[in-house]
């Protein structure tokens, strides 16, 4: 009969030292897991944030663009009105369009109606394209 002895010393050291090398591995794992999630974390923080700065530049510099034509004209009011002339204009232009999408017109089912062959309602035209 042989003597296995020296096979199972040789099978414990190969447990213990795979076991102390599996445990290195999992910390190296660990390690770079927090790392990268500390990168992620980072990175959304600096995304969140451009945003944010990008309105409160926009904002500071229409601020600065009305001190500056205020110190031109001398009234600040009407520096402000100019300032704010485009974004009223734009803000009317879209309540109009919007206003018009809403109309109770709007709400009746013309394409129903002129795919079932019925007459449209109350003797109104279908809107335009």
């Amino acid at each position: 009969m042989r003597d296995n002895a020296p096979l199972q010393a040789l099978l414990i050291a190969v447990l213990r030292e795979s076991a102390g090398h599996m445990s290195r591995v999992l910390l190296l794992a660990r390690t770079e897991t927090d790392a990268n999630l500390r990168a992620w974390i980072r990175l959304a923080a600096i995304l969140g944030t451009i945003p944010i700065l990008a309105v409160v530049t926009f904002f500071l510099g229409l601020d600065a663009l009305v001190k500056i034509i205020a110190a031109l004209t001398g009234a600040p009011l009407v520096a402000a009105f100019l300032v704010a002339a485009p974004f009223i204009a734009v803000t009317l232009a879209l309540a109009w369009i919007g206003a018009r999408r809403m109309a109770l017109s709007n709400l009746e089912p013309w394409r129903t109606w002129q795919r079932t062959g019925r007459p449209a309602g109350r003797g109104r035209r279908p809107p335009g394209p």
